[in-house]
């Protein structure tokens, strides 16, 4: 009997799993123009995973990006900015100015990750 369990605990976290993550996409800051203080907030298509915050002298651009193109020469190229300062970051609406202080955040899998084996040793007593 107690193995049966242990499948039902498996399966319950599988779906767990799948619906933590199904349908999420990243949220940043995102404007069309470059400005100091964007507050508008857009879902990023499933190829962009990081939002890009870039100062280049007086503009800043904030916008979705791929983190594999976080890169200086990328972003100078892509951009057309010669000198600037840039931040990519995985986390929803992480690339506003009052978010750069480089703390540390948990995403929904680190936390998943965290509770699981809670929650496997709490069946384990129930069960």
């Amino acid at each position: 009997m107690r193995s049966q369990g242990g499948f039902v605990l498996f399966g319950l976290l599988l779906v767990l799993a799948v619906l933590c993550h199904s349908g999420y996409s990243l949220q940043c800051y995102s404007c069309i123009n470059p400005v100091p203080e964007c507050t508008t907030v857009t879902n990023c298509t499933p190829n962009f995973d990081a939002c890009l915050r870039t100062i280049a002298g007086p503009r800043i651009y904030h916008q979705c990006w791929k983190f594999e193109d976080c890169t200086f020469g990328r972003i100078s190229e892509l951009l057309g900015e010669a000198e600037l300062q840039y931040s990519c970051c995985k986390t929803d609406k992480c690339n506003h100015e009052q978010d750069q202080s480089h703390g540390t955040t948990l995403s929904g899998k680190t936390v998943f990750l965290l509770v699981t084996p809670f929650l496997a040793a709490a069946w384990n007593f129930y069960v």
